[in-house]
């Protein structure tokens, strides 16, 4: 019998191609994630994710479920996976596969998979939502950018985790009526009447950003510009 270190998998989406296939950052996720199931770190993988936040319109496959397609090309038993298909942020990811998968199966013990420069803010959100009653590590993909877009992701990284702290930072750890709330009544991914808007959201973001670069004008000129880009929470 194999000595499984995780009750389960866990690999969150990053977006699917308009045709419904998976783009580079998703693919190399679900790639590590076949890395640890072939070494019998868990017996199970959780894919999880629908669409952005941002998204409008309903997505022609969900991100879990393409990422499960993904895993059957690779080789990975369809009988080892579960698809998580409603969480459109890492807040979601947490929330969603917690009452979906954790609590109704007393797994306690689970192994997240992301990209690299998601693993902090993943590791904070996480610690949010389920609290300190469950055993969660962190293997992260490794995203092969080049160190210009690896800098550009660390500084979403930050505005978003700024923004974040200030939106989460004060629920209690793993509360379950709080955390009800905010995706109930607070989150615009999941609320009939959300407290924040999508936009709002996307606004104070911006402004965190603008805040957190102001001192560029006083650096020297000559390097691009970083385009703005709508939010991945």
């Amino acid at each position: 019998m194999p000595n499984y270190r995780s009750d389960a998998l866990v690999v969150l989406g990053r977006g699917t191609d308009p045709d419904g296939s998976l783009p580079m950052l998703a693919k190399q996720r679900v790639e590590r994630a076949a890395e640890l199931y072939a070494w019998e770190v868990a017996p199970r993988i959780i894919f999880s994710g629908r669409c952005s936040l941002m998204t409008d319109s309903a997505p022609l496959c969900t991100e879990g479920a393409a990422m499960a397609d993904y895993a059957v090309s690779l080789g990975l038993p369809r009988r080892a996976m579960l698809v998580e298909e409603e969480s459109r942020d890492t807040i979601g990811n947490a929330y969603f596969v917690l009452r979906r998968y954790l609590e109704p199966n007393d797994w306690h013990s689970i192994r997240v998979v992301t990209s690299d420069f998601h693993i902090q803010r993943t590791a904070w959100v996480f610690q949010k939502v389920l609290g300190l009653g469950y055993d969660v590590s962190f293997s992260p993909a490794p995203s092969e950018l080049d160190h210009s877009t690896i800098a550009a992701r660390a500084r979403e990284e930050s505005d978003i985790s700024t923004f974040l702290m200030d939106w989460i930072g004060g629920l209690p750890d793993g509360d379950p009526i709080a955390l009800a709330r905010l995706i109930w009544k607070d989150h615009p991914g999941y609320a009939a009447e959300p407290t924040m808007t999508k936009q709002e959201i996307q606004s104070r973001i911006s402004a965190i950003g603008s805040i957190h670069r102001s001192d560029d004008l006083t650096r020297p000129r000559g390097h691009r510009l970083r385009q703005a880009r709508v939010a991945e929470l």
